[in-house]
């Protein structure tokens, strides 16, 4: 009980301050298999964390990424990323099975403020992605393939 305490509390400190520093993104990934809810945080001028939860439906993922901004202009940035994960899938009607496994990934993109086609506009992130995921499941599918990815994400 203290230790889960002790980390919400260190959470909000940590959400707070991004939050007061204005580097802190919120919004919605997909990468497949990396796919729901998105925090994003800038750590530096060129490098990121983000972390990616879905835990709705058949196939549950928990994953971080480390982004590094290559190319950082105004209203766009391009960026690769390493990234690490738990991947679960629980389909018991049709294998009799669940599993959950470590995964890893990576990718690279390009992110866009959409301030660069109106100044007046809300600070949102639209960002498109390539990558490679290496998930090895010993009932499901495999998911060692190439795909796309798109997001976006408020800036708080």
């Amino acid at each position: 009980m203290k230790k889960t305490l002790l980390s919400i509390l260190l959470s909000m400190g940590i959400l707070s301050n991004a939050t007061a520093n204005d580097n802190l993104y919120m919004g919605i990934q997909s990468s497949f298999p990396s796919e729901g809810f998105s925090i994003k945080m800038d750590t530096s001028h060129k490098v990121a964390v983000q972390g990616i939860f879905d835990f709705i439906g058949d196939e549950t993922s928990y994953a971080l990424r480390g982004l590094y901004k290559f190319k950082k202009e105004q209203f766009y940035n391009v960026y690769g990323y390493g990234e690490i994960g738990l991947w679960s899938w629980d389909k018991a009607y049709y294998y009799h099975e669940s599993e959950t496994v470590l995964g890893f990934g990576a990718g690279a993109g390009i992110e866009y403020d959409l301030r660069g086609l109106d100044s007046s506009f809300i600070p949102l992130f639209v960002n498109a992605e390539l990558n490679l995921h290496m998930i090895d499941f010993d009932y499901y599918h495999n998911d060692d393939e190439f795909g796309l990815g798109l997001g976006i994400h408020y800036k708080f």
